[in-house]
């Protein structure tokens, strides 16, 4: 199973509007993170998952435009800022389809750090506004970090799909050293959570 994390876009902030969608750098970065996923990274997914507030809603429909989830995009229970992650970490274990949350932090971080070491306490992946963090779910059921990606890193591409920014390699470079580095805190908290003397 791969499971897709990804923070809303960029909002405008409550004193400008109080329903706080996107901003127009916002809209602008997850377009160019969706188009990017669809034509490199070719995402399947059977759903995406978003939560109740507009600024996650409006992200989940540009991602599905782009990637066109077999099953929809759904809002859903327990995907607010402040939600608890245990249920989504539970609801995970009931499906093995691949699928897509759009969420906020803190929570998307605690879910993180909940499935990758049992703690949701322990900040394992940096997630920034646009970025997707790719998990896959392996043998035994642990899960592990294949690659993110922010807006940042994402080539710029114009109509014709010509880069103009940075080459994909590159852009693919960076996904793989984030990824190592997100194992790597991984496997520094595993250490100290067992009491492994350090070397």
């Amino acid at each position: 199973m791969t499971l897709y994390l990804i923070q809303h876009a960029e909002s405008k902030r409550k004193d400008e509007d109080p329903a706080r969608p996107l901003s127009k750098k916002g809209w602008e970065d997850i377009r160019k993170v969706a188009e990017y996923a669809e034509k490199h990274l070719h995402i399947q997914v059977s759903q995406i998952y978003h939560s109740g507030k507009l600024r996650a809603q409006q992200t989940a429909q540009v991602l599905a435009n782009h990637l066109r989830p077999t099953k929809g995009v759904i809002v859903a229970e327990g995907l607010d800022p402040l939600a608890n992650p245990k249920m989504w970490k539970n609801r995970l274990t009931e499906t093995a389809e691949d699928i897509m949350i759009v969420g906020h932090l803190p929570h998307l971080s605690k879910l993180a750090g909940e499935l990758l070491t049992g703690d949701a306490n322990r900040e394992v992946v940096t997630f920034t506004n646009g970025c997707i963090v790719c998990l896959e779910k392996g043998e035994k059921g642990l899960w592990k970090v294949r690659w993110m990606i922010t807006p940042e890193v994402v080539p710029k591409c114009d109509d014709t799909g010509l880069r103009l920014g940075a080459p994909i390699e590159e852009a693919r470079k960076i996904l793989e050293e984030a990824a190592a580095v997100a194992e790597q805190r991984i496997k520094e908290t595993m250490r100290c959570m067992h009491g492994s003397p350090s070397i």
